[in-house]
C-alpha cells in the first residue's frame, strides 16, 4: 500500500509548495533568468549527473542558492557531514528492476568459483516509485565553496538558431505584436527578429513556441486544440514553461516569465484539483527539452567559428589550446588535495554532460575555457589561501 501511495503522496506535497510559490511569484519558472546568473539546475555532487522531471522542479523550489545535492551517505563517503537538524528533501525514484540470485532452469542457485551466489537484474511487471531523501550542499559541512562560474553558461544563439533550422518546424515571421503555434496549420508565427529588446529575448519566445509545435500528433501527441483560458489550455502552458526553463539553461537564452504570468491562476486551479498533474507536467516537459535538443544530432557546422581568448595566441589552434590548458590542469592536480580532485571530477564530469551534443570543434573551445578557468581559479586560491597549518578545516 505504501508503494502505491508513494506517487499520490509525492505530488500532493510538490504540488501544495508550488501552488504556494505560484501566488507569490516565486516559483522556479516565474523567475528571471539570464546566462550571467550561472547554471543553476540542481544535479547531485557525487555522480555530477542532473535531476529530471519533478525532482529537479522540487529541488529548485527549496530555498537554497547551490545547486549541488546530496544523500546523507553520499555526504559521509566523501569525507563531509550533514548538520544535525537540518532537514532533507524528498524525492522519487521509478524502480524498474530487482536484483535477485540467479537460479538455472531446475531452480537452483547459480554460483561461482568462490561458491557465492551469482546476480541478476530482473524487469519488475509493475515498476513502482520508491521515495529517497537528499540534502543540498547548505545543509552540510566540509564540502567545497560552490563556484557558478566553473561550469558557465554561454549564450550561444547560434547554436539556438540552427537548433531552431534543424527541426524543420515552419515558421512565419509577421510585423505583428504576437507570437504563437497554430495547430491547424502547424506553423509557428513570430514578429520579425527587430521587434524583440534582444536576439535571446527572439529565440527564448521561438523556442517556447516550439515546444508547443513538439505536441502535434505526428510527434508528441499532446491535447492541442484547447479553448483560450480553459484548464486544458493551461495545462500545455505549464508544460511549456517549465521545458522553457530547461532549455534555457541548455542553450543560454534568457527566461523572461513576464508574459505568460496571465496563467498563473490557472494553473493554482489545476493543481488544487488535481496534485497529480505536476508530475505529469514536468515528465512532459523533460520530453519536450529532449525532443527539441535531438534535433541537435542533425546540425552540420560547416566551419569551426573563430575563437578568441585573452591566453590564446593567435597562431594556436583549438586542439593546440586544449592540450596546453589540459597539461596545465593535469601536472596543478598533482599537488592537490583528494577532495579538490573529486570537486574537479564531478565538476568535469558535468561539462561532459552539456557539451555531449556539440560539434567536437566546440566541445574542444568548451573544453579548454574550463581548463585555463580551472587552473587560474586554483592558482588564486592558493595565492591567497592561509598556510595549511592556519586553516580550521581538514584538507
Amino acid at each position: 500500500m505504501e508503494k502505491l501511495n508513494t506517487r499520490d503522496n509525492f505530488a500532493e506535497r510538490v504540488a501544495a509548495e508550488l501552488i504556494e510559490q505560484l501566488k507569490h511569484g516565486t516559483a522556479p519558472f516565474q523567475k528571471l533568468w539570464t546566462p550571467e546568473m550561472g547554471n543553476d539546475l540542481p544535479y547531485n555532487h557525487t555522480t555530477g549527473n542532473r535531476y529530471n522531471g519533478s525532482n529537479a522542479l522540487a529541488l529548485m523550489m527549496q530555498p537554497y542558492n547551490d545547486p549541488r545535492w546530496m544523500t546523507y551517505k553520499q555526504a559521509q563517503a566523501v569525507g563531509a557531514q550533514v548538520r544535525k537538524g537540518e532537514k532533507g528533501t524528498q524525492l522519487v525514484k521509478l524502480t524498474t528492476h530487482v536484483e535477485r540470485n540467479a537460479k538455472d532452469d531446475n531452480g537452483k542457485v547459480i554460483r561461482d568459483a568462490d561458491g557465492q551466489p551469482l546476480k541478476e537484474r530482473v524487469k519488475l511487471e509493475n515498476p513502482y516509485l520508491r521515495p529517497f531523501t537528499v540534502f543540498n550542499a547548505e545543509q552540510i559541512d566540509g564540502l567545497p565553496a560552490y563556484d557558478k562560474k566553473a561550469v558557465p553558461v554561454f549564450a550561444d544563439h547560434e547554436r539556438a538558431e540552427k537548433l531552431l533550422a534543424a527541426s524543420g518546424a515552419e515558421i512565419v515571421h509577421l510585423n505583428a505584436d504576437k507570437a504563437c503555434y497554430a495547430p491547424k496549420t502547424d506553423k509557428i508565427y513570430l514578429p520579425t527578429k527587430e521587434q524583440f529588446q534582444s536576439k535571446g529575448a527572439y529565440y527564448a519566445t521561438a523556442l517556447h513556441e516550439l515546444g508547443h509545435w513538439t505536441g502535434h500528433e505526428s510527434r508528441l501527441n499532446r491535447p492541442l486544440m484547447n479553448e483560450f483560458g480553459s484548464p486544458a489550455y493551461a495545462r500545455e502552458e505549464l508544460r511549456a514553461e517549465i521545458s522553457s526553463m530547461m532549455m534555457s539553461r541548455e542553450l543560454g537564452v534568457p527566461h523572461d516569465p513576464a508574459q505568460h504570468a496571465a496563467y498563473v491562476g490557472s494553473w493554482v486551479q489545476v493543481l488544487e484539483q488535481e496534485p497529480a498533474e505536476i508530475l505529469d507536467a514536468s515528465r512532459d516537459a523533460a520530453k519536450i527539452k529532449d525532443f527539441i535538443m535531438a534535433f541537435e544530432q542533425n546540425i552540420k557546422h560547416e566551419k569551426t567559428p573563430e575563437l578568441t581568448s585573452k591566453e590564446q595566441s593567435p597562431a594556436q589552434t583549438t586542439e593546440e589550446r586544449l592540450a596546453t590548458a589540459k597539461e596545465r590542469y593535469l601536472t596543478q592536480g598533482a599537488t592537490m588535495t583528494p577532495r579538490e580532485l573529486q570537486e574537479r571530477r564531478v565538476q568535469e564530469h558535468m561539462l561532459d554532460k552539456i557539451v555531449s551534443g556539440l560539434p567536437p570543434e566546440f566541445q574542444d573551445h568548451a573544453r579548454a575555457n574550463f581548463y585555463e578557468q580551472q587552473v587560474k581559479q586554483a592558482a588564486n586560491q592558493y595565492e591567497t589561501a592561509p598556510p595549511q597549518s592556519e586553516l580550521s578545516f581538514e584538507r
